[in-house]
Order: C-alpha cells, then sequence, then structure tokens
C-alpha cells in the first residue's frame, strides 16, 4: 500500500531534482528523503526515480506517480485555503444562557477550544438560573436540564441525560463516615437549597430521604453548596458531573435513577442557520455528546 504522505517526498524530490535540496525544501535531512523515497518504491515494487550523477531524474513510473502527487499537493491546498476562508468568514457574537453550575463546570471549560478553532466568534455567556425567552430573543443559545422545551420560536435536541447524587467532602467522610445508603442519610447534616435550585429534583429529593436531618446551611446557588461541601458543613444533592468536577468531594450513592433529568440544546429558531450560530450550536452538541459517561455519574 502506498503511504499518501510518502507523496510529498517523491514530488519534492521532483520538483528539486535532488534528495539534498528536496531536503531542504521539507525541512527535514537527506537520509530521511532518501528513506522515505525507497519506502514509497518497496511497496509500489518498482523504480521512481534513476540516480544519476548529477541528480535524480524520473522514471517513466514515477512521471505518473510525481504528476498524481502534484494534483493531490494543488487538491490540499485548495482545501486549506477554502478553510482559511470560512474561518475567516465565521464571526460575530452568539449569545448563550444556562444555569451558573452549567455555565461553570461544563459550558466555559469548553470555550478555550471553541476560540482556538473560531477565533473570529465572541460567545456572550449568561449564567442565570432564571430561563430567558429565547424566542424573544435574549438570548441565542441555550443548554438547560429539565423537562422538553415548549413553545414557538424554537429548536431543541436532546443531549445524554444528567444524573444526580448525594456528597460531601472527605474530611466530613472521615469525622462522620461515609452515607452509603439510603437509610443512613437520615441524621447526616445537609446542606439544603433555596431560591430557584430548591426546586430541583436533588435538594427536594434529599429533603425526603432525610427528613430528620439537621439543616446545616442553605443556598441559592448549586456553585456556593459546592464551597459549603468543601466546608465541611455536612452532605448535599449536587448533579454528578458538579460533584465528580472536584477531587475534595466524595460521592456518597451510586446515581439516583429516579433524579435522573433530561437534558437540552435550544437554539433560537430565526437565527439556527446563521453560520457562526450554528457553528457553535453544533460545537456544543459534538462535545456534550462526548461527556455522555461524565453526565451519567460514570
Amino acid at each position: 500500500m502506498i503511504d499518501w504522505d510518502d507523496l510529498r517526498f517523491v514530488l519534492a524530490v521532483a520538483r528539486a531534482g535532488s534528495a539534498l535540496r528536496a531536503a531542504h525544501a521539507l525541512g527535514v535531512n537527506q537520509t530521511t528523503v532518501m528513506r522515505r523515497i525507497a519506502h514509497i518504491e518497496a511497496a509500489i515494487g518498482a523504480e521512481l526515480f534513476e540516480r544519476q550523477q548529477s541528480g535524480y531524474r524520473l522514471t517513466p513510473l514515477g512521471q505518473r506517480v510525481a504528476t498524481t502527487a502534484g494534483r493531490i499537493d494543488s487538491e490540499v491546498m485548495t482545501l486549506e485555503r477554502a478553510i482559511e476562508a470560512e474561518q475567516r468568514r465565521l464571526s460575530g457574537s452568539v449569545r448563550i444562557t444556562t444555569s451558573e453550575a452549567l455555565a461553570n463546570f461544563l459550558i466555559t471549560p469548553l470555550l478555550k477550544e471553541f476560540h482556538e478553532q473560531h477565533p473570529g466568534i465572541l460567545v456572550e455567556l449568561i449564567a442565570d438560573d432564571r430561563r430567558l425567552d429565547l424566542a424573544d430573543g435574549e438570548a441565542d443559545v441555550a443548554v438547560r436540564a429539565g423537562s422538553a422545551p415548549e413553545g414557538a420560536g424554537i429548536v431543541a435536541r436532546r443531549l445524554p441525560h444528567t444524573a444526580w447524587s448525594v456528597f460531601c467532602n472527605r474530611a466530613y467522610a472521615e469525622e462522620h463516615g461515609v452515607p452509603a445508603t439510603l437509610q443512613a442519610l437520615d441524621g447526616h447534616a445537609v446542606v439544603g437549597a433555596e431560591g430557584a435550585i430548591a426546586n430541583l429534583p436533588g435538594p427536594l429529593w434529599l429533603a425526603r430521604a432525610a427528613p430528620s436531618s439537621k439543616i446545616s446551611a442553605r443556598s441559592n446557588s448549586l456553585t456556593n453548596l459546592v464551597a459549603a461541601l468543601k466546608a465541611g458543613l455536612g452532605i448535599a444533592a449536587l448533579p454528578c458531573f458538579v460533584g465528580a468536577s472536584d477531587p475534595d468531594l466524595v460521592r456518597c450513592l451510586p446515581p439516583v435513577a429516579e433524579l435522573d433529568s433530561e437534558f437540552w440544546l435550544i437554539v433560537r429558531e430565526d437565527v439556527k442557520s446563521v453560520p457562526h450560530v450554528r457553528t457553535f450550536a453544533d460545537f456544543l452538541w459534538e462535545r456534550l455528546q462526548g461527556l455522555r459517561a461524565q453526565l451519567a455519574g460514570g
């Protein structure tokens, strides 16, 4: 089989007329050029060059191979220019809204890679537990947990589901033990939720599972719940991807099946085909699909 990368060396020698000049053009040493030429000749079973004192001269077969390699090189250069032009064309701003926890633990860590790939696209991230109205133009893209979004003016794609469990920090676990069963939860200090997050499945479930537990603190922020756990204030229900993001936290139970939450990528319908919006939405879709195991508590 022909190694397509070897064709670059055939083309360079054909154009330069010698292995030494080809090596200079390719930025490698002469031995590498001679080895790669020998490799492709062995693969083909025929000589591509006549070695003469004045340099390398193409055989008839070598001429055909070099001509083909030249066409491939031209096609690759054309493709590279097209990609560069597309990247220059992809510019503009895209507004994404999501909850504070999703923004901090999932979306923001992906933005560096996206910016490196598409430096002309500005991502404006609105971290807010309020559900902004995409159809009304408050944002272009949303990533949300919960039931299927409804209403006109939006297009939604289902992402991998998110799992929840109960977490504490290592110091708390050493002092009080890890509540490794449902029955063991009751009696442990609980970091409770208030505000909008108090109605999330995890905090509501933990309140039912540990009715006799003392509430050691409350917070209206999942990010702050993590800080409270790290301070050793007790146990709390968290999405598994949030709890697993901090090595100081210990998961007490396997993911609680009844707390599995749907997860959605939503795009405003009237901008879904705008190139820079579509590029960002497709990027998020692919990367979040790749985090399926992490989202499921694996």
